[in-house]
């Protein structure tokens, strides 16, 4: 496991979580309150990752089911090494603090597109615990998935061209997938060396989005 720095200067974190289970509206109420409790002019560098730029990238190649796990790989490195320069050049007191959000990164990648497993990402991972990266996982019970991933986005592109066929015929064999993701994020997200917290998604999304700020903020690694 690597040596963690305490990095003063950046605060990094990785959302993950089935889809539907309201990230983007956490990720989105958590930037919010971040920057309504700053004074004028104390505004630091603060960047959201969303999905676009972590899984956006890879949906053509899993499409047309040309994506390679080297591909992949890359693609993670490529993000990592970012991440990896923007915390080296923060810990210069002099310079500007950096605030960061990632929506979905390498726990997302071993489930869809799919074409890596945990044992392919670790060495991603551990690099980023180095560099004082924190791990949310947006968790859910059964129903809340059925509800949530499922007939709330029924009618959706995700659903109706991405999901159907690829992971089940009926809604019962798509809630199941889900329900599959969702016990193997909890498992990956045990094995993560990152600092790491778990919250139900049953909770009201403003008492979540200020419990996963207070723990994205904390200087506290």
């Amino acid at each position: 496991m690597p040596q963690m720095q305490r990095d003063n200067q950046t605060r990094l974190l990785l959302v993950e979580g089935v889809p539907g289970i309201g990230k983007s509206t956490i990720l989105d109420r958590m930037l919010r309150i971040y920057v309504e409790g700053e004074a004028e002019g104390k505004l630091r560098t603060v960047t959201s990752l969303a999905q676009t730029h972590t899984y956006g990238p890879l949906a053509l190649g899993e499409d047309l089911g040309t994506l390679t796990k080297e591909e992949n790989l890359n693609h993670l490195d490529h993000i990592v090494n970012w991440l990896e320069w923007i915390a080296k050049n923060s810990r210069d007191q002099h310079r500007p603090k950096s605030f960061l959000l990632i929506d979905t990164l390498h726990l997302t990648h071993c489930l869809r597109p799919g074409v890596v497993k945990w044992g392919d990402v670790i060495s991603m991972d551990h690099r980023l615990t180095a560099i004082g990266c924190k791990l949310l996982l947006l968790d859910a019970n059964d129903d809340t998935i059925r509800k949530r991933t499922i007939e709330a986005r029924e009618h959706t592109e995700f659903i109706r061209g991405y999901a159907s066929g690829r992971f089940g015929r009926d809604k019962s064999d798509l809630v199941r997938h889900f329900q599959y993701e969702r016990d193997a994020f909890r498992d990956m997200c045990s094995a993560s060396s990152m600092k790491k917290l778990c919250l139900m998604s049953e909770v009201s999304i403003e008492a979540t989005a200020n419990s996963a700020t207070r723990f994205w903020l904390s200087a506290d690694f």
